[in-house]
């Protein structure tokens, strides 16, 4: 395992705290870091500019996924766009990826993140 290259989908609510991300987050993104693991995130505000920002001092691994031709949120990493929809990046987000990183908050089963987390183990 330690030999292959291992790529994290994170992803998460729009409007997560600092605090929920550095619960939630912090711990799993650091391990991945210390095993040279890369990530894709979204171009979204919460997780996955919360994710941006705290990843940008410590790797270059990171791809940011946006739909059109730009992304919202970058703090300057490479990017990949030209989706036409939020289902269309998330589900290329999950094929280009091996894992991910995401919390779902109680009673938000039915969010993107939740939705995120399914299509790994069904395809």
């Amino acid at each position: 395992m330690a030999d292959e290259y291992i790529v994290n989908f994170i992803s998460g609510h729009l409007d997560l705290t600092q605090a929920e991300f550095d619960l939630h987050y912090r711990f799993l993104i650091d391990r991945a870091l210390e095993q040279n693991q890369s990530f894709i995130v979204g171009d979204a505000r919460g997780a996955d500019l919360l994710a941006q920002q705290y990843l940008l001092t410590r790797t270059a691994a990171v791809i940011v996924y946006h739909m059109f031709t730009s992304p919202r949120n970058n703090v300057g990493f490479s990017t990949r766009g030209g989706f036409q929809s939020d289902a269309e990046r998330d589900a290329q987000m999950t094929f280009d990826s091996h894992q991910d990183i995401a919390w779902v908050r109680p009673g938000r089963e039915r969010s993107g993140t939740q939705a995120n987390l399914d299509r790994r183990f069904t395809g």
